[in-house]
């Protein structure tokens, strides 16, 4: 499996991502800072450490860590939500966890091929966001939270797909289920409101996978790819708020896109 994580500023300078790569597991995390705290980054960059640096891939772990206990004793008023993925390489299956809001999204290898439009469409969102029906974060990190709001979701995946799997993990700055609301129309036609930002993603990680050296660095270029992304949106004046996004490819896609060159 390959995998990437990153942020960019945008706004408050509040969210923070990365990801670690280890011999049997490789790990990401992405951390989005509430808005309304003013030390809300340095409680995300804490949590994203804790989880890089230390280890502590489990959320509970992170949650009642000293670390964070000594934040709250020094009177740092903050909170962030939380998205992290563990991957074990050898049993090709993947544990996620999540408090808040954001999103996360699974794909096939061949996602970019569709006989109706030149339009990816056939993704699934696997994360159920915790929002309140008046829009107020229902689980969180912070000052204010009480075991409730500290319980996490959990998602496991085992990959079975020939074509290999896709996941990207994204902060509400990018997106989240509760922005895709339902239209029904003059003629009683339900639709979906469709996330530009993610179209705009998978278009690009398509190209991109169409062009990558397989046989050089795949590692790097998805990384680079992850940081370019972001810089490319925020240059399109499409993000309006910090941004963070995580990538996690299976060997099945590489070998998927790699059939198509071979023809």
């Amino acid at each position: 499996m390959y995998i990437s994580a990153s942020y960019i500023d945008i706004k408050l300078n509040q969210d923070y991502a990365d990801f670690f790569i280890d011999e049997d597991f490789s790990g990401l995390i992405i951390c989005d800072g509430i808005g309304e705290f003013k030390d809300s980054g340095i409680v995300a960059r804490t949590v994203v450490e804790l989880f890089t640096d230390k280890k502590l891939l489990v959320a509970e772990k992170i949650i009642y860590s000293k670390e964070l206990i000594n934040l709250q004793n020094k009177k740092i008023i903050g909170g962030t939500t939380l998205i992290s993925c563990v991957a074990d390489l050898k049993l090709n299956k993947v544990k996620i966890q999540y408090l808040g809001n954001g999103g996360i999204i699974q794909f096939r290898g061949d996602f970019a091929q569709n006989s109706n439009s030149s339009i990816p469409y056939r993704y699934a969102d696997i994360m159920v966001p915790h929002i309140a029906p008046n829009g107020s974060l229902t689980k969180h990190i912070s000052n204010h939270s009480g075991k409730q709001e500290l319980k996490a979701s959990e998602v496991e995946l085992k990959f079975t797909t020939e074509v290999g799997d896709i996941l990207l993990f994204f902060s509400d700055g990018i997106g989240s289920l509760e922005n895709n609301f339902i239209l029904n129309d003059e003629e009683n036609r339900f639709w979906r409101y469709e996330n530009d930002i993610i179209q705009t993603v998978l278009q690009e990680l398509n190209l991109f996978l169409k062009k990558a050296d397989f046989k050089d660095g795949f590692d790097n270029q998805l990384i680079e790819f992850n940081k370019s992304i972001l810089k490319q949106l925020k240059n399109e004046d499409k993000l309006e708020d910090d941004a963070a996004l995580g990538i996690l490819i299976t060997n099945g896609v590489i070998n998927f896109y790699k059939s198509q060159i071979d023809g």
